[in-house]
């Protein structure tokens, strides 16, 4: 019973540490020739410290915030760059043009969830305002 104080203690301890991490993510894509496919780009960095989150593990899924019920994609994995600390790759293949909301989930080196919203269009993409 006397472990069982400083194990949790030491629990408490290291989860306020991981709970401090936050991602920053910026996001780019493009169009490919396939109708409704974008090749993009997230760039993650932590928050406070501005570091580039290298050997991330992140999924990315995609919904219409006007219509998030019926409109809304698989998560698919963002894989890393080669020669780019902290800068993942996917393809989107969404249903329709429009406002989508991008959730990216990053699950390694710390768990975090950022939203960024893009309008997506048949020659261009742009962060929603």
């Amino acid at each position: 019973m006397r472990w069982m104080l400083p194990a949790l203690l030491a629990a408490l301890i290291s989860g306020t540490t991981h709970a401090a991490d936050r991602a920053e993510a910026e996001v780019t894509c493009l169009p490919t020739r396939d109708k409704l496919v974008y090749d993009c780009l997230v760039r993650l960095t932590n928050l406070q410290s501005k570091a580039a989150v290298a050997g991330a593990e992140v999924m990315v899924s995609a919904d219409m915030p006007s219509m998030p019920m019926a409109h809304n994609v698989r998560p698919v994995s963002a894989a890393p760059i080669r020669g780019e600390p902290g800068v993942y790759g996917f393809r989107l293949h969404l249903e329709m043009q429009g406002e989508w909301a991008l959730k990216i989930g990053v699950n390694k080196p710390f768990r975090d969830l950022v939203v960024r919203v893009l309008e997506f269009g048949p020659t261009l993409v742009q962060p929603k305002r």
